[in-house]
């Protein structure tokens, strides 16, 4: 997967289902922007985690299942042991 070319597919399903997570599209955008870990998933899926402009650590799950592009599954706030794999993998990255 060439993460650095890859860009969000929205559509209305998505953006409500972020929204009842409490994620903004533009917020799930800056996580994405600003990830430091994709990890593979269950049905071909990626996980990524990202921090927004505001701090906010926010997971997403993304789908290739019917485009080449990443169609967000979900976005929501991180859990903790997310969290903790976020910051091992930020540190790693300085």
């Amino acid at each position: 997967m060439s993460s650095s070319k890859l860009r969000l597919v929205w559509d209305s399903w998505n953006r409500e289902h972020i929204r009842k997570h409490n994620v903004s599209v533009s917020e799930a955008n800056q996580a994405f922007d600003n990830r430091v870990d994709i990890s593979k998933s269950y049905l071909g899926r990626k996980v990524v985690l990202g921090m927004t402009k505001k701090g906010r650590l926010v997971t997403l799950v993304l789908s290739f299942e019917k485009q080449k592009d990443a169609y967000p599954v979900s976005a929501r706030d991180m859990s903790s042991k997310e969290r903790k794999m976020y910051y091992e993998k930020a540190k790693a990255n300085e």
